[in-house]
């Protein structure tokens, strides 16, 4: 397993102590830094090399988990945000996804689940709780015109395979297309959409009917 740094961001102590206890219990797993709001994380982001990922809660003290991933759009945009949180509510799911979650957990998600996600996540892909996913599909059923984002029948298909939970590199082998053209329909399909990761692609797209 490739080793993983991640930063954790949650206001919970006890909650914050034994989620990092338990991922540290993965050999390839480092919890290197815990912070309690966004604001103190945001501050040792300055002056510390940035993690893998970074574990976030939404309901935080000061600036919230949302707030937090819109701001790491635009000025870390090369570090991936995953959401765990007790909320599971529909406007909370889809406005974290646009702001650029890579992934959204629930906190009722057990130890390997995290684990798993937080794997996925790392390697480019994207990460929901079952619960999320049928959020996403069942919730999301207001169509928009297809034809309104003018989507390419290839990047059509590739937003079919990270519906499927597939990578980039999983996707150019898959397609048969080189990696750098893979992310190129990528960065296209971001600009399109209006979105900035992969996960509020396919939300959008679903939501859409593109897909």
């Amino acid at each position: 397993m490739i080793p993983i740094n991640i930063w954790l961001v949650e206001d919970d102590a006890n909650y914050r102590r034994n989620l990092r206890m338990s991922l540290e219990l993965e050999e390839h797993i480092t919890v290197e830094r815990v912070f309690p709001s966004c604001i103190e994380f945001f501050e040792a982001l300055e002056t510390n090399q940035a993690p893998d990922v970074v574990l976030m809660d939404l309901g935080l003290p000061g600036m919230s988990g949302l707030d937090a991933i819109r701001k790491l759009s635009t000025e870390a945009p090369d570090l991936a945000a995953m959401v765990l949180t007790v909320f599971k509510d529909k406007q909370k799911v889809l406005e974290a996804l646009d702001a650029g979650a890579a992934g959204y957990l629930l906190k009722e998600s057990e130890g390997p689940d995290i684990v798993k996600a937080l794997q996925q996540v790392f390697m480019g892909g994207s990460a929901l709780s079952p619960a999320v996913a049928k959020i996403v599909v069942q919730e999301l059923r207001k169509p928009a015109p297809s034809d309104e984002f003018n989507l390419s029948q290839r990047e059509i298909q590739v937003l079919e395979k990270l519906a499927d939970g597939l990578a980039v590199k999983e996707i150019s082998d898959v397609l048969n297309i080189s990696i750098s053209t893979a992310g190129f329909h990528l960065s296209n399909i971001y600009k399109k959409l209006q979105v900035q990761s992969q996960t509020g692609a396919v939300a959008k797209a679903l939501r859409s009917g593109l897909i």
